[in-house]
């Protein structure tokens, strides 16, 4: 019986990956999940899974009042903002910031997202040049990083290098890119605005921007020579949302819908990962 407690920092668009190891590990748990804005997702899909969990506020557990039982699985989730993904400073301080703060709480920590710009970043092994607890990240049969949400879900940059080649002017959607599609898009709404407000009717005309957010996400995929949204179906998440939310995504982009064919989706680096993160637990 796995013992001790598995810290994990999450990114929403990593959450379906954890749940499907989650679901299909038939060992207890006793999930902690510490209270943020963005932890709405992973609450949701627990609650939908008949998956008990408890919640916290971190100065609780900076307080000494998280008190899991030492001798049963604690998994204690930590969230991330799916905003910072177009931050990668912003993305790799907060996430340094979370591990070292989770140092006397937990045994080893899993981290369900990608580096998302920050190439070089290999957090376990950072984790082991500060002498902190072991870590671990999604990493192909190679042991090679997977950094951004796409290797996640194809098994790594090789692989990665080969869809790009068989499928390019295409916008790759998963089920969770598709399911946080809003939000994936908010993230740098901020300079969309700014740039949207700085050009006049006259601008908009001579270069063909449509009024609004999507009108302006469509004239960028249009430089783009982008015609078609790449369907992945890793086979986990909500599956009838998904198939729903690809279609809404198509039509605010305009982009027609293709399926990969199936051997594109690879769920090894989720497998790797959890198996990896309950090593660092006693037995």
């Amino acid at each position: 019986m796995t013992k001790g407690v598995l810290g994990i920092i999450l990114c929403p668009m990593a959450d379906d990956n954890l749940m499907y190891s989650l679901r299909k590990d038939p060992e207890e748990k006793h999930i902690t999940v510490v209270d943020h804005g963005s932890n709405a997702s992973i609450r949701r899909k627990l609650e939908k899974a008949g998956i008990p969990y408890e919640t916290i506020s971190w100065d609780e557990v900076s307080a000494w009042r998280y008190s899991p039982d030492p001798e049963k699985y604690n998994i204690l989730i930590r969230t991330v903002d799916l905003g910072l993904h177009s931050k990668p400073d912003k993305l790799k301080s907060t996430v340094e910031d979370y591990a070292i703060d989770m140092q006397p709480f937990v045994d080893g920590i899993g981290f369900y997202l990608g580096t998302c710009g920050n190439y070089e970043w290999n957090i376990p092994e950072w984790c082991r040049e500060k002498g902190m607890k072991p870590g671990a990240m999604f990493c192909d049969a190679d042991g090679c990083l997977c950094h951004d949400c796409v290797g996640i879900n194809i098994a790594g940059g090789p692989k990665y290098n080969e869809l790009q080649k068989a499928y390019t002017g295409h916008l790759y959607v998963f089920p969770a890119m598709a399911t946080n599609f809003d939000e994936f898009m908010d993230a740098d709404q901020a300079d969309t605005t700014a740039t949207e407000e700085s050009l006049t009717d006259d601008m908009r005309e001579v270069l063909g921007i449509e009024p609004g957010r999507d009108g302006y996400l469509r004239w960028l995929l249009s430089l783009g020579n982008y015609e078609n949204i790449l369907k992945i179906d890793t086979g986990i998440g909500d599956r009838d949302a998904f198939e729903k939310d690809v279609i809404k995504v198509s039509e605010r982009t305009r982009l027609k819908i293709k399926t990969a064919p199936e051997g594109w989706a690879d769920l090894q680096p989720t497998d790797d990962l959890y198996s990896k993160c309950k090593s660092f637990l006693r037995k």
